[in-house]
């Protein structure tokens, strides 16, 4: 998975792209973890300075040990060679919480190999479009949600996971974050100070969660008024399809819409 210095150069050049500006990250002060840092300073070459910092937010509380769940289990058969059905786009999903989390690694591996051998059994019967089957194994059953489509002619069949997108959970983990990160900028004076939210995960966005918080609170308009730029940053696709996706939701939202390839350098912006 990307880190936080690989989204900030991605960010950084795509910034510099669209002001016209020189802008290098100069340091990377919280790689002193006896310190409350920010992630990067930055400077151009007049000598101006931008203090970036960077978080992951969770696109539904709890997501990141769900995910590492359903990596191991549903997501580890993402293109399984014995699941590609011929000219067939297939995508399997199944509803967070599935799996707890002691869940051992030789039952893992069992339900590996029942999970191969029941869609294996089920996918060739499906017709297009959307169905629900169950996937049954010695001692668990799984209902998965399964959209069958056909590919162009000569693309390649693919097989895809996911979860059930659970629904927005509201403002709550967007607060969370001004509060963790929002006086690591403050301390930079002097600095344009940024934040970059970050979401990886395909469901959901950034926008919908900042876009509920709280309107007149006190606490929560000093905390957004003592950052001068916030921006979602979207890298769900980042390590399959090479993309990577910011639209700036502070001070104006939406007025930076835009993403790269950093397989090709592409670039995309979107209307305002």
């Amino acid at each position: 998975m990307h880190d936080d210095k690989y989204v900030i150069e991605c960010w950084l050049k795509l910034y510099n792209r669209l002001n016209g500006t020189t802008f290098s990250v100069e340091s990377h002060p919280d790689d002193d973890s006896s310190k409350q840092n920010v992630d990067a300073v930055c400077a151009d070459v007049a000598g101006q300075r931008i203090a970036i910092e960077h978080t992951r937010i969770e696109p539904f509380e709890g997501e990141k040990a769900d995910a590492e769940r359903f990596l191991k289990m549903l997501g580890s058969l993402e293109n399984h060679p014995e699941l590609l059905q011929p000219g067939y786009s297939i995508i399997v999903s199944q509803s967070v919480g599935t799996f707890s989390a002691g869940i051992k690694r030789s039952v893992r591996a069992q339900t590996h190999t029942e999970s191969v051998n029941g869609l294996k059994a089920i996918l060739p019967t499906l017709a297009e479009g959307q169905s629900v089957a169950a996937v049954d194994g010695a001692k668990w059953s799984l209902d998965l949600r399964i959209d069958k489509s056909r590919v162009e002619p000569g693309d390649e069949p693919k097989f895809w996971t996911s979860r059930t997108w659970p629904g927005d959970p509201g403002p709550e983990l967007i607060v969370r974050a001004l509060e963790r990160k929002v006086p690591k900028l403050a301390e930079y004076l002097g600095y344009t100070k940024i934040l970059l939210l970050d979401k990886y995960a395909i469901a959901g966005t950034i926008e919908s969660q900042f876009e509920r918080l709280p309107q007149g609170d006190a606490h929560i308009d000093g905390l957004l008024g003592s950052v001068d730029e916030i921006w979602s940053v979207n890298t769900s696709i980042l390590e399959s399809e090479g993309w990577i996706y910011f639209n700036q939701v502070r001070p104006h939202l939406g007025f930076f819409r835009c993403g790269t390839s950093v397989r090709t350098g592409e670039f995309w912006r979107g209307p305002c």
